[in-house]
This record gives C-alpha cells, sequence and structure tokens, in this order.
C-alpha cells in the first residue's frame, strides 16, 4: 500500500494554511446555511486542532483543513457539536472494522458494483446539492451481503466528503426501489439496519437535504419501518414517498434527469467517472485506518437502544397511507 496521504500526527509541527477555492455561489451558500465565514473557519480550525492535540482518548487523526471542515460544516459551525462528531466517526470505525475498515475500493466487488450503476452521481442542482441517484434494484444481491453493500456505501460517501462542495451543499437522494426483490430486503438484520442508520444519520458527517422515495414494494415496508425507527425525527421529515417516476420528477430540475427517465444524463459516463475516482481513492480510504482512539471509552454509544419499538408504526409507511397505498 502506498504511504498514507494525510498526516494522522495529532500534534504536527505545522499545519498547511487552508485557502477557500470554491465558488462565490458556496461562499455565499456557506455563510446563509452554515454561518462560515474566513474568521470563523479559521477560529474553529485552531480550537479543533488544539482539542485533538491535547484529547485524553484520541491517538491519532487527520488535522487537516478539509478533513476537520467535513465535522465542522456538519454541524454548522458548532465547535462542541464538531467535537462529538469526530470521537463518533472515530469510534464507530474502529467499534466494527468489518464495516468501516480496509475499505479497498480498488476490490474486484467494489469495482463490479460501480459498473452495475447501483449509485450515480448525477450532479449539483442550482442550490449547490449534489443528486444521489439510487437504483436499489441494482445491487447484485447474488454476490453482496448487507456488509458488502454497506462497505460500498461507506466507500461511497468518502470518496465524497473531501469534495468541498458536497461538504457545502449537503446531498438530494433520488432513490428508485424499481426492480428490487425480497432477497435486497430479506437478508438485512435488525442490527444490521441499526448500524446502517447510525452511520448515515448521526455518524457519518453527511448533510442529507432531501430523500425521494420512489416505488418502495409493499413487502419491503416494514424493513422500512424498522430502519426508520432507528432515525431522527428530522431525518424522517426529510422523506418524501411518490408512487411513480413520474410524480417524482417534478421535484428535479429536468437537466439532472438521468437519459432512463428521458432527461440528458448518461448514467454510464457518470459512473465511468465514479470509478476512476474510486481507484484515485484508494490510499487515502485505506489510509483512514492509521486514525486511532480509545474505542472502550466510546463503547456506551452502541449500548443504548436508540429506538422506541413506538416508532416502528411510523415512518415510510405513514407515508404510504396518506398515497393510499393497500
Amino acid at each position: 500500500m502506498a504511504a498514507p496521504m494525510f498526516c494522522v500526527d495529532k500534534k504536527p509541527s505545522n499545519f498547511e494554511p487552508y485557502r477557500f477555492t470554491l465558488s462565490a455561489k458556496f461562499e455565499q451558500l456557506a455563510w446563509d446555511e452554515l454561518r462560515e465565514e474566513p474568521e470563523i473557519r479559521e477560529q474553529s480550525l485552531t480550537q479543533l486542532r488544539d482539542w485533538i492535540a491535547k484529547h485524553p482518548y484520541i491517538r491519532k487523526c487527520r488535522t487537516d483543513a478539509v478533513f476537520l471542515l467535513r465535522f465542522l460544516r456538519f454541524r454548522k459551525f458548532s465547535v462542541p457539536q464538531a467535537q462529538a462528531a469526530i470521537e463518533r466517526y472515530l469510534a464507530m470505525r474502529q467499534t466494527f472494522p468489518d464495516w468501516f475498515q480496509k475499505l479497498d475500493s480498488t476490490e474486484d466487488s467494489m469495482l463490479e458494483t460501480v459498473d452495475d450503476e447501483p449509485m450515480t452521481v448525477v450532479g449539483r442542482d442550482e442550490a449547490g446539492r449534489t443528486l444521489v441517484w439510487i437504483r436499489f434494484g441494482r445491487f447484485n444481491v447474488e454476490k453482496l451481503n448487507p456488509i458488502a453493500i454497506f462497505r460500498y456505501l461507506m466507500i461511497f460517501l468518502e470518496v465524497l466528503l473531501d469534495d468541498e462542495e458536497v461538504q457545502v451543499g449537503g446531498f438530494r437522494v433520488w432513490a428508485d426501489y424499481t426492480d428490487s426483490t425480497l432477497k435486497h430486503y430479506g437478508m438485512w438484520g435488525i442490527s444490521d439496519l441499526k448500524l446502517l442508520m447510525d452511520a448515515v444519520n448521526r455518524s457519518m458527517p453527511i448533510r442529507i437535504r432531501e430523500i425521494h422515495a420512489v416505488k418502495l414494494p409493499k413487502f419491503a415496508v416494514a424493513i422500512a419501518n424498522v430502519l426508520l425507527s432507528f432515525a431522527t425525527p428530522k431525518f424522517k421529515e426529510r422523506i418524501s414517498c411518490h408512487s411513480t417516476v413520474l410524480e417524482s420528477k417534478s421535484h428535479f430540475d429536468e437537466s439532472l434527469w438521468p437519459k432512463q427517465y428521458g432527461g440528458p444524463q448518461d448514467s454510464v459516463e457518470l459512473n465511468r467517472a465514479l470509478r476512476k475516482l474510486f481507484c484515485e481513492k484508494r490510499d487515502a480510504l485505506l489510509a483512514l485506518d492509521d486514525m486511532d482512539i480509545d474505542v472502550e471509552h466510546y463503547s456506551s454509544l452502541w449500548n443504548q437502544s436508540g429506538s422506541n419499538n413506538s416508532d416502528i408504526d411510523g415512518g415510510i409507511a405513514g407515508c404510504f397511507r396518506k398515497l393510499n397505498v393497500d
């Protein structure tokens, strides 16, 4: 494996100066939505670096600006909340190594999955949000188990998270469940679903702005309910359910529609670019394993239930009842 691309010394002798290189549009967006401006950014980075250097349980951690900005932007420049997010991210990666470590994005199974096109980065809308188009039925469940699908998702997110436009603008998700089968849902256990939701809702520094779910099969509603029972109320509020692709299309600019939906976006070309990104980011992904935290100190984070059984009746089933889906 190549040498790590980022230093994980918690007390490096110096820090590379940060330079904001995004467009004026994203600069304004960062201020409007995240309260980010140069003085606040520099002060927050300094506070985080000092905190990491003195932290009794963090042994090794990236301290480069782009990495730390993942968490500051995720928590809208609340330094205490960004600190808690860093702790949770580091602890989760080491507590569940089968899911989060040794993320080799050039493994045959991962590159084959890219080629199957289950998740596509379509582009950015006028509000700067990155649109991710998911076709869940294109995950090859004859070859992939839940851990493999989860690892693919983590690789997908990690390769995008050092993109500062993604950090500032966040994600919109367009999830089409057409052609998904019972096996796509039946293989997930309760602990799998809980960890999945914890990762995307709490532990990964991602800003999911909207989720548009299309044509979820009736047999999958129960599984979706269990998944959403582990979600925060704010996360649930961002989900919209649609009976047809046609209905969902009205929520997206036509310039972002894939060719399969009558638009201009070529999923083959887009996923070819994603495959290239997977290959380019391999060493940086594997180097994340060099970070280190005392996981025993944080074991209680995953010993809590984090949900209420009464919540299982809510979630996507409620959305479908509104649509009069039997």
